[in-house]
């Protein structure tokens, strides 16, 4: 099944990554298409960060509330726990 309305990778461009920035946002890199609930679309050439503590002021982007309210990410994910999954 394939999602037309997300970029299209080639064999020029990087994977998308997304990494978890300790006790801060997410971090988007790489082309992505971000769609909130109202369906408006978000297109991300670069690199973005979507917050993750709840107290942006810009949501879903990340502002550094995370800083200032003294975030902490509850959970690390577990490698092996993750290879289980899949």
């Amino acid at each position: 099944m394939t999602d037309d309305s997300a970029p299209e990778a080639n064999s020029q461009t990087k994977p998308t990554t997304i990494k978890t920035v300790d006790n801060g946002p997410l971090q988007i890199k790489g082309a992505a298409q971000l769609v909130d609930h109202d369906g408006n679309s978000y297109d991300t050439g670069k690199t973005i960060f979507l917050c993750r503590c709840g107290e942006s002021r810009n949501k879903p982007f990340c502002d550094g509330s995370h800083a200032k309210v003294g975030f902490v990410a509850g959970q690390r994910a577990d490698a092996a726990e993750q290879a289980q999954d899949a």
